[in-house]
């Protein structure tokens, strides 16, 4: 009984002394983290549960939405644009076309710079 009180006793005047900081600083934790096996972790862990625990207020006001509605409504308003011009041009070269064929001439495709210029743009 009295051995066991004075390993107590110097065990816990051990551990006070101990710097954990300086232990965990010698740990590699990479090393450490290779052998977890994270599907087992996962299987263990009530998502439903942790997912119940978020704070879902204090999280949308941390949040600015106004910059994430002008985000996602900027890059719709975007794509959009891009639907708009590609249409617009589809839409050009459908009308030049049937010019052409009014006119019963070939449609060679649209209008570019001049031969000289091309060529020196290839250069």
């Amino acid at each position: 009984m009295l051995a066991q009180v004075v390993t107590e006793r110097a065990v816990e005047l051990v551990v006070s002394a101990l710097d954990v900081n300086a232990v965990l600083d010698q740990v590699d934790i990479n090393r450490v983290l290779d052998q977890i096996d994270l599907d087992r972790l996962l299987g263990r862990m009530d998502l439903d549960e942790m997912v119940q625990r978020i704070d879902v207020d204090a999280l949308v006001e941390q949040t600015d939405l106004g910059a994430v509605i002008a985000a996602s409504s900027s890059g719709a308003a975007s794509d959009l644009l891009d639907v708009v011009r590609s249409q617009t041009v589809g839409l050009d070269e459908f009308i030049a076309r049937w010019i052409g064929r009014l006119r019963r001439r070939p449609y060679t495709g649209p209008p570019g710079p001049p031969n000289r210029v091309r060529a020196e743009a290839a250069s």
